[in-house]
């Protein structure tokens, strides 16, 4: 009976010692959160794991910028990426296509990921793998953040800057921008080279509307999501809107808007006829492709009574989705890429990081082929607040955008915009609303 009992514990003895064995080959230990407190539980991190991502980029763009950091830094992971150029969302859910990762603005996370039930509140989930909120700037962490959850982690930030074509500076005599200047300054420039000369028409500044209408730097909205009604006609969407109306006023401006609406390409392209150009600091990064001129850069203006408040936040922010079947592992994927060790890598590149890290600002640009640039304005105004999101604000922007023409052509005034705005926008409002109950 004892030499039977001995076998029996001894038999014990192993197959407990073997299961310690494989959990302990199969994880990477204690992780310890980032912001030195102690872990309340140990955190179990697979060795090996399959991880897709889904972006907006290339395949080539993603193993550039993100693909061969990972798997460098994550070599027992095999990582896959599914590009959404030319693929929508919809058809990736239809097809039973699983992914872990996707990356996506703010806004999209009400109006695209949360009506497909992709969204995933990662709040516990950051806490239980030391991710430390408080490492990046103010203004991120708040945008990705809805009714108490987390949805997202900034990677890299897009900001509004003044691009200008030193060469149209130089034929007409007229000073280069400079850092920090307001609004009534940057007109007062532009207006120097809103002229005909030789019969083509060149204009003195311009910018993407969309962009700033969504970036604006008073952090207004344009749904209410408390009553679902339309916010545009106040006075602050009138300061904003005047922006347009005066770097506008010429009448030869306003005759090439009739005949060519202005857009990226009377910067860039050919013509290159517009002087100054507010647009995203993504063009930075490709500059050789992007801007192909004698280009710089100085900050976004700003208004007099705001000054140093830039835009909102614009992030390419990536999350974890409820679908994934492997949250930890990429977590851990998420946690490197909002790291000092990968920020400072693509800062040199020119990313521009979320993250508060003086590190990072200053070995920004390092490798970045244009070496005379003063790429120090990306950082010189801090975030604006962020507006109130709203799932059906696109339909808002879309309108807003499609009608500004009428202010830069002199059709109607800010005030009949406005009021067209917010009756033609509440329309689509109500009809989308009801189409959802």
């Amino acid at each position: 009976m004892l030499k039977r009992s001995m076998v029996l514990l001894l038999v014990l003895i192993f197959i407990t010692s073997l299961v310690a064995a494989c959990t302990t080959g199969n994880t990477e230990g204690n992780v310890t959160p980032s912001n030195g407190n102690e872990p309340l539980e140990e955190l179990q991190v697979p060795e090996n794991a399959e991880v897709t991502f889904s972006t907006i980029f290339s395949d080539e763009e993603f193993e550039a910028v993100i693909g061969s950091y990972v798997k460098k830094k994550f070599p027992n992971y095999t990582i896959n990426h599914i590009s959404n150029r030319g693929l929508s969302l919809e058809q990736l859910v239809a097809a039973q296509t699983k992914f872990d990762i996707y990356f996506a603005r703010a806004g999209a996370f009400l109006n695209a990921y949360e009506p497909m039930k992709l969204t995933y509140d990662m709040t516990e989930l950051a806490k239980k793998h030391g991710i430390n909120l408080d490492s990046f700037a103010p203004g991120f962490i708040e945008s990705a953040t809805f009714d108490g959850k987390l949805y997202g982690l900034p990677i890299f930030n897009d900001s509004l800057v003044l691009f200008y074509n030193r060469d149209l500076f130089d034929k007409f005599g007229v000073p280069y921008p400079r850092d920090g200047m307001t609004w009534e300054e940057t007109l007062e420039l532009a207006h120097q080279l809103d002229r005909n000369e030789n019969g083509t028409q060149y204009m003195g500044l311009w910018m993407s509307p969309k962009h700033y209408f969504r970036m604006n730097s008073l952090s207004q909205g344009f749904v209410d999501p408390e009553t679902n009604k339309v916010t545009v006609d106040n006075d602050n969407w009138k300061k904003i809107l005047n922006i347009f109306t005066e770097l506008s006023r010429n009448s030869g401006v306003q005759e090439m808007a009739r005949e060519n609406f202005p857009s990226h390409d009377h910067f860039r392209g050919e013509n290159n006829v517009t002087a100054m150009y507010v647009f995203l600091t993504e063009w930075i990064a490709v500059s050789e492709q992007q801007i192909p001129l004698n280009w710089d850069m100085v900050s976004m203006p700003v208004f007099k009574d705001l000054p140093g408040k830039g835009t909102q936040p614009y992030a390419n922010y990536a999350g974890i989705t409820s679908i994934s079947e492997n949250k930890d592992a990429a977590m851990q994927i998420l946690k490197y890429l909002t790291s000092e060790e990968y920020q400072m890598e693509v800062s040199r590149r020119g990313k521009i990081s979320p993250l508060k890290s003086q590190q990072v600002k200053d070995v920004a640009f390092e490798n970045h082929p244009d070496d005379d640039k003063n790429f120090g304005s990306v950082y010189v105004n801090e975030n604006a607040p962020m507006r109130q999101l709203h799932p059906l604000e696109d339909h808002i922007v879309d309108l807003m955008n499609d009608k500004v023409n009428e202010l830069v052509t002199g059709q109607k005034d800010i005030n009949t915009f406005l009021r067209e705005v917010q009756e033609m926008g509440q329309q689509v409002i109500d009809q989308e609303m009801e189409k959802s109950n």
